[in-house]
């Protein structure tokens, strides 16, 4: 008898310390993270002093949401991140890791929530360059970077 509750304890508290458990399994293509508001988005980085201002605020069109930005090749890399007006976690987007680089004309992909970091964009010629964003799967951001022709 006295085995018998004690099997029947361990089975409740194993069952009942599942139920307390907050961590969710994201799983790439089958669950996403909260739905982004890409409209109250804007493209915060060393060139606008971090700040949430009209000038970098995302506007939509057939290609997705976008924000042109001037920047001077320099050599130096230009580090910054997505983001709403308050830095609200699930709301903020950047790399996987830090120091991860976006390379021109070519589609990268970006993590949202506290764990993303800065990524980084060194251009190659002084010019206005077109940050182009759209929802991918997972909750992941699909991000291409290319010089804005006149």
């Amino acid at each position: 008898m006295k085995k018998k509750l004690l099997n029947l304890g361990f089975f409740a508290s194993i069952t009942l310390s599942g139920c307390s458990s907050t961590s969710v399994v994201d799983i790439p293509g089958i669950t996403s993270g909260p739905e982004l508001k890409f409209e109250n988005m804007y493209l915060r980085g060393v060139f606008n002093w971090w700040e949430a201002t009209a000038a970098y605020q995302l506007k939509q069109n057939k290609q997705g949401w976008f924000v042109d930005v001037e920047l001077i090749a320099d050599g130096q890399p230009y580090d910054f991140r997505l983001s709403d007006g308050f830095w609200t976690p699930d709301q903020t987007c950047g790399a996987r890791y830090r120091g991860q680089i976006v390379l021109i004309q070519t589609t990268m992909y970006m993590v949202c929530g506290t764990e993303s970091e800065n990524l980084q964009f060194t251009p190659e010629k002084t010019g206005v360059y077109r940050f182009t964003f759209n929802p991918a799967s997972g909750g992941e951001v699909m991000l291409t970077v290319t010089p804005k022709t006149s």
